[in-house]
């Protein structure tokens, strides 16, 4: 790698052998490195490949306007969170979020709050990444003189669950989580209780739901020719099968797409854990 620009003390813009820009991360990179020269590796921790040309010149453009605490405080937030995460995320999510995370801190120094809609879809749904982003704000909150709110967390959250799809594309996660409150919703309704979401079929149950979207959206949905077992599950379970009908009916109206038996046949199964 060839070194393009020096970002900040532990931040350097480089360009890689095939061309792409990339973003390299690592304390006191400024002191090992000089422009124009290849890359020392001493030091370097992460590595972000930016294919985006225009996302990489909004992110200079950005870096080199913000204060540097600022930059280095937002950038170690992000890289403590990355490891904690099992999913390798997009890399892109270094990009969308310190440009999110600026703009948050600058909304905060000016006193202006944004309302997160999907606040309670993230807390239900997501709760480790909401947990992820309320580390990332009380971590900036101490690094820096600012006090982000609640609804940050939310946001930061959003942004790391974009960040672990295949395709990172934020309308595409926010019609996920707003489809799985809807189907928790007519689950809830349909077995006439309240769930307990403290349990381990609970987890399990949303679990499935996410990826379940993520195959519906992605047009692979599970598909057999053994009836059998569908059959058997759906003489013992009639009520969940008829919460699991509703929400095949639920996807045909809002997406259009025809739910296949199996995968019928495992909602039902979830819906009779989270039943007992």
């Amino acid at each position: 790698m060839i070194v393009r620009k020096i970002l900040n003390n532990n931040l350097i813009l480089a360009t890689g052998a095939d061309g792409s820009e990339q973003i390299v991360m690592g304390r006191g990179l400024r002191f090992l490195n000089q422009v124009g020269e290849k890359l020392h590796s001493e030091n370097v921790q992460k590595v972000y490949v930016l294919r985006d040309r225009r996302a990489a010149q909004h992110y200079m453009e950005l870096v080199s306007r913000v204060p540097a605490p600022w930059a280095e405080a937002v950038q170690q937030a992000i890289q403590d969170v990355q490891e904690q995460l099992p999913k390798e995320l997009s890399n892109q999510i270094f990009v969308t979020l310190f440009d999110h995370l600026v703009y948050a801190l600058e909304r905060c120094q000016k006193g202006i709050v944004l309302q997160n809609r999907l606040l309670w879809e993230v807390k239900q749904f997501y709760p480790r990444e909401y947990a992820l982003g309320l580390q990332m704000t009380r971590a900036l909150n101490e690094a820096l003189p600012v006090q982000l709110p609640e609804e940050e967390a939310g946001n930061i959250a959003f942004h790391l669950v974009n960040a672990q799809t295949e395709s990172p594309d934020l309308a595409r996660t926010t019609t996920v989580m707003r489809m799985l409150k809807d189907i928790f919703g007519i689950t809830q309704m349909s077995l006439g209780k309240k769930i307990d979401e403290t349990s381990i079929h609970y987890t399990r149950f949303v679990t499935h739901l996410q990826f379940f979207l993520e195959r519906v959206l992605d047009h692979k949905m599970l598909a057999t020719t053994d009836l059998d077992v569908f059959e058997a599950v759906a003489q013992q379970h009639p009520e969940a099968l008829t919460c699991a009908q509703r929400i095949q009916d639920y996807i045909k109206k809002n997406l259009g797409t025809d739910i296949p038996r199996e995968e019928l046949m495992y909602l039902t199964i979830h819906i009779v854990r989270i039943s007992r």
